[in-house]
């Protein structure tokens, strides 16, 4: 009896040291497994343009409104700028800027979109360009998603696009130091968004 209790008893060490091995093993992958997800996570591709086809599948004549429209939109969609992103419904001339902002500014990995609008002479006269609720607090955007920004009105040239005038309007913000409002934002504010900046007088050089 006694020499066959010193046999089993191996037995039962061996067990035990079966099981710690096959929980190092399930911890081992478990931890495996969970590496492997978050390195997935943290590699998730970040958010592209996302335009219908319908408006790129045939070039359209350049002399017109939309021909020229269109081209602005493949230049943007082949060369995007940085932390900015296009979406394009059923309706060519209407645009939906997504603008993302770095962590180092004012408004730290927030995203605002903006509304574009072409008009029917466009590029004789600019599109009209406000913010979407909600509007970022920026001295120079009004609560009703108006921008005092010149480019928009009375130094609006021909030459000029779409992504020129977000890549602006990114920059202008992200010059930003402090989140505020313009002085005038109470006599402003409820004004309809996107109307012509022809007699506007601009807060200063830079907006």
């Amino acid at each position: 009896m006694f020499n066959q209790g010193l046999e089993e008893t191996p037995k039962e060490s061996t067990s035990k040291k079966s099981k710690s091995k096959s929980n190092s093993n399930s911890n081992s992958n478990s931890k495996a497994s969970s590496s492997s997800s978050s390195s997935k996570s943290a590699s998730k591709p970040k958010p592209k343009s996302k335009v219908k086809s319908v408006h790129l599948s045939k070039s359209l004549p350049s002399t017109t409104r939309d021909g020229r429209i269109q081209s602005e939109l493949r230049a943007f969609l082949s060369s995007p700028p940085p932390n900015i992103r296009v979406t394009v419904g059923s309706n060519l001339s209407q645009w939906l800027i997504h603008l993302t902002f770095p962590p180092t500014t004012a408004y730290p990995n927030e995203t605002y979109k903006l509304k574009i609008k072409f008009p029917s002479t466009y590029p004789s006269t600019p599109p009209s360009v406000y913010f979407l609720p909600p509007t970022p607090p920026h001295e120079h955007v009004y609560t009703n998603g108006d921008i005092c920004l010149s480019l928009l009105g009375s130094d609006w040239r021909p030459t000029m696009t779409a992504e020129t005038l977000a890549v602006s309007i990114m920059s202008m913000m992200m010059s930003a130091k402090v989140k505020s409002r313009p002085m005038d934002n109470a006599m402003h504010a409820g004004a309809k968004p996107g109307g012509r900046q022809d007699n506007w007088v601009y807060h200063d050089d830079s907006c």
